[in-house]
């Protein structure tokens, strides 16, 4: 059912008329190609844990997460439903980030703009990974939840910044990114409304910051199914209207980058879903 709804969203966005002049993209190189098991087919979002990987599945999977190695061995599955106090469900995991006690699911893919479940699962890390909070959020400015097809209220990427959450949109409608703040020790319901929007001109669908260097990158596709990987530098919360990006093409064709995991200033891994047309990868990509 995704890759319907990807055709549909690539069809859609190929009609728009803001296309990425080349001239603006830098190149980045693969350095290495690892292939993941079907188990993860969907894999949307990526993070370190005890010196391996942890991803999970996109849309109608099984609410868990999965550990795996860099030979790309899946070493332990993670369920979520531990915890009788909440009932978790993958309805469309789109990014997972973590801080030193929490791992942070976004729940937050949104194709069509109609959905009112909207929300972020925090795990602990401390407890065999038990669910002890669900945080719900919608949109200020959304007053339709009518299904359609150019929208702003998709968010597919998600970090760990100070002291709170940041979603990026992935807007089909201006193809801009907004970004929302979200404070990730209050469970319940929150109100999202925009800090900053950034013309990145793509679809983004991934995201990570690096605390220590002020690193902040997002990867996206554009209509011509192009992967790109996008750096901010010197990232901060204090400084959002002056932020500024680096775009960098992947060179891949017939992928569907999904996520990124910074390794440091110049080296990145990103996952691929394998949109029905073999396996996932993980690939290590660098940029000058």
């Amino acid at each position: 059912m995704k890759n319907i709804y990807l055709l549909v969203g690539l069809i859609l966005f190929g009609c728009s008329n803001k296309e990425i002049d080349s001239a603006e993209i830098d190149s980045a190189e693969i350095v290495s190609k690892i292939v993941l098991p079907k188990i993860i087919n969907e894999t949307s979002g990526l993070e370190f844990y005890n010196n391996n990987f942890i991803t999970h599945n996109d849309s109608g999977g099984e609410p868990s997460l999965y550990v795996f190695n860099e030979m790309g061995e899946v070493i332990e599955t993670i369920g979520l439903n531990k915890n009788p106090d909440f009932e978790i469900e993958n309805n469309d995991w789109e990014d997972i980030t973590n801080d030193n006690e929490y791992l942070f699911v976004a729940d937050t893919g949104n194709n069509f703009g109609n959905r009112d479940n909207l929300n972020i699962i925090r795990v602990s890390k401390g407890t065999d990974f038990m669910v002890d909070g669900i945080i719900e959020i919608s949109y200020s400015d959304q007053e339709s939840f009518f299904p359609r097809p150019k929208h702003k209220y998709d968010a597919e990427a998600i970090i760990v910044i100070e002291d709170k959450l940041a979603l990026f949109s992935k807007d089909r409608e201006n193809l801009n990114t907004d970004l929302y703040l979200v404070d990730k020790n209050q469970n319940g319901s929150q109100i999202l409304t925009s800090e900053v929007s950034y013309n990145v001109n793509t679809l983004i669908t991934g995201g990570d910051y690096d605390e220590d260097r002020n690193l902040l990158a997002l990867v996206s596709y554009n209509s011509k199914g192009n992967q790109y990987l996008l750096l901010f530098e010197n990232f901060k919360l204090n400084n959002l209207e002056n932020n500024t990006f680096k775009k960098f093409k992947i060179p891949l064709e017939q992928a569907q980058i999904e996520a990124v995991k910074i390794i440091d200033e110049k080296t990145f891994w990103v996952t691929s879903e394998d949109e029905g047309i073999g396996s996932p990868f993980m690939y290590k990509i660098e940029v000058k």
